[in-house]
């Protein structure tokens, strides 16, 4: 397993698609490799690839923030046909769970990816601007990807440097502390390079505001609220970013990139191989588009469904309910037959041709950061009101009951991300930091087998099997 997931860092870095300019790349070698600038934006290209590779976001990432929350329940006649979801949506997953290793590999070699163009970028003749812009956009990557593993599984391995052997790779895990100081670093000097904005086949490249938005993610997540509420206020007046009109229109293809995408995942339709798994993994086996069925994965339940007003305008984008009467008619086997509908592409032609990016944080995401952060350095601060009326009042919702305790205005910004940002890969992270993964899961099923040493997930046993040093999570 050592040596494959070594062979996996070693070749990605050799063969990759641009999933950015959407161009194949010819096949490197490590002898005629990072020559000049086009090699050295196919290795950064590289860096991005696995974000919409069918182990991180496109697949395995959205199934465990979605199936190990209260948003979704695997089942609905389904509960055997897919056991690690299964195992996911009730807690019965172990360190032997393949999706543990799947997350695990895939952001270790993106890291891998990430170090070499770190590492042997600045020796590469070509413009040093770009070349700056470059390594900065790896150190954005590098941080994002640390920021994800940090999150699900606690202190992991530092590797800040290229993996060029299969010597040395027995490294013990780094302090939880350690790890964020090193995301803090590379999202700290990603900002002071990046760019504001992109255009043209650069645009969903990481930007200056997309650092900023992950520092507020980052001092959120740690509760530095100071930290966590300036980081957002940058990202607000920097004038790059707003709500669009209506809350459908975040999730047309024709606005992808637009004013509320601060960071996506890019995907690209027509049979490319770089098409977004969204809307076929998440529509129902029986809602067939241009004649192909869904696959019914993360069906949503009933708990959230009701969490939503009847007047929320959100529900209805962000889900489908669908009865035997409806057309098409859910199948009586389907007990609650409610479905993700906002990453529907009416024009796709696979359930792996979506041209629908993935919003892997959007810009309502950072106001709710900053009324939050506000909140918690005092009750009653009338800008975090201003700013959370602003989420609802696009929803068609009344602004938000003045006066609210502390704790009640906690419970209603949770409430706000969870409505708006449903089946963006948030949930399960909100409810971790928040400590709410008990009584939440307990709430929506009480027979869910949640415990406290769930707040962290299992170091893969795989991973435990060839590295001695790796301790693994208390409770597993």
């Amino acid at each position: 397993m050592k040596k494959n997931i070594l062979l996996l860092c070693l070749i990605g870095l050799m063969t990759s698609c641009e999933v950015l300019d959407q161009k194949p790349e010819s096949n490197f070698t490590p002898t005629n490799f990072y020559k000049n600038a086009d090699d050295a934006k196919a290795a950064v290209s590289a860096v991005y690839d696995p974000l919409n590779n069918a182990n991180l976001y496109s697949q395995v990432m959205w199934i465990l923030q979605d199936q190990a929350t209260d948003d979704a329940e695997w089942g609905n006649g389904r509960s055997t046909a897919n056991q690690p979801k299964n195992d996911l949506d009730k807690y019965t997953f172990t360190p032997a769970t393949n999706t543990f290793q799947a997350i695990w590999s895939t952001v270790y070699s993106a890291i891998n990816r990430a170090n070499a163009v770190i590492t042997r970028l600045p020796a590469v003749p070509m413009d040093e601007a770009l070349k700056g812009r470059y390594i900065a956009e790896a150190k954005f990557m590098r941080g994002f990807y640390y920021f994800t593993l940090v999150r699900l599984f606690g202190g992991v391995p530092i590797m800040t440097t290229e993996t060029t052997s299969l010597n040395d790779l027995s490294v013990a895990r780094a302090s939880v502390d350690e790890v964020y100081t090193l995301i803090i670093q590379d999202f700290t000097e990603a900002e002071t390079v990046l760019p504001a904005n992109y255009t043209g086949a650069d645009r969903g490249r990481a930007t200056k505001g997309a650092a900023t938005a992950y520092l507020a993610k980052v001092y959120l997540t740690r509760q530095d609220w100071a930290k966590a509420a300036a980081k957002a206020k940058e990202v607000i007046d920097s004038g790059q970013y707003d709500l669009w009109a209506n809350f459908a229109e975040a999730f047309l293809i024709a606005n992808k990139n637009g004013k509320e995408a601060v960071f996506e995942m890019q995907a690209l339709s027509g049979g490319f191989g770089e098409g977004s798994w969204m809307q076929g993994y998440m529509r129902p086996n029986f809602d067939r588009v241009n004649g192909v069925a869904g696959f019914g994965d993360d069906p949503a339940t009933e708990n959230l469904y009701k969490a939503y007003r009847d007047d929320d305008k959100r529900r209805n984008v962000t889900l489908r309910l669908y009865s035997a009467t409806s057309t098409p008619a859910a199948p009586a086997s389907v007990l609650f037959p409610c479905y993700v509908y906002k990453y529907l592409d009416p024009a796709a032609t696979g359930n792996a041709d979506g041209g629908n990016n993935y919003p892997i944080i959007r810009y309502p995401d950072v106001l709710l950061m900053y009324a939050e952060a506000l909140n918690e350095l005092g009750a009653n601060n009338a800008e975090a009101y201003a700013t959370i009326n602003r989420i609802r009042n696009r929803a068609g919702l009344p602004n938000l009951t003045p006066n609210l305790t502390q704790a009640q205005f906690r419970d209603s910004v949770l409430l706000e991300r969870r409505l708006e940002l449903a089946f963006e890969g948030h949930r399960w992270y909100d409810l971790a930091r928040t400590k709410r993964l008990i009584s939440a899961m307990k709430a929506q099923n009480p027979a869910i087998a949640v415990a406290e040493h769930h707040y962290l997930f299992p170091i893969p046993q795989t991973e435990r099997d060839v590295n001695p040093k790796l301790e693994q999570n208390p409770g597993y």
